[in-house]
């Protein structure tokens, strides 16, 4: 019977650990542009600052079923892939692209940089 008691104990520990490693993983995906090409969000949680003015985020393209991570260089005004993830109908993973050696930076952050602020309304190149 003592056995009995120490594995539910077990199985409960197990499960609660699950639980909140689920909910701190979680992302909090916010809406942040309307184009022709799709329908965007960032995801707030993922929002990171690896070095001084350079910051990095998943953006999820809905309408393409993509999730990207954008590195982004605050004072320079300009952006670059790192991660691509293409997903099929049902969600599932179909391809994954790596481009975290990518030197090619797009030198446009008028649209999304000032949307994707944690601040919000404070554009991330004047952030840092």
């Amino acid at each position: 019977m003592k056995s009995s008691w120490i594995q539910l104990g077990v199985i409960l520990l197990l499960a609660g650990l699950m639980l909140s490693y689920s909910n701190a993983w979680g992302a909090d995906w916010k809406e942040f542009a309307e184009a022709t090409t799709g329908t965007f969000y960032y995801d707030a949680t993922s929002i990171r600052s690896p070095s001084t003015g350079m910051v990095r985020v998943w953006i999820h393209n809905v309408t393409k079923r993509e999730t990207s991570l954008l590195e982004f260089n605050c004072r320079g005004g300009s952006y670059r892939v790192l991660d691509l993830v293409e997903y099929d109908e049902a969600g599932r993973i179909k391809n994954r692209h790596d481009y975290s050696d990518n030197p090619n930076w797009v030198n446009d952050l008028s649209e999304i940089g000032s949307r994707i602020s944690p601040t919000r309304g404070v554009p991330l190149n004047e952030r840092h």
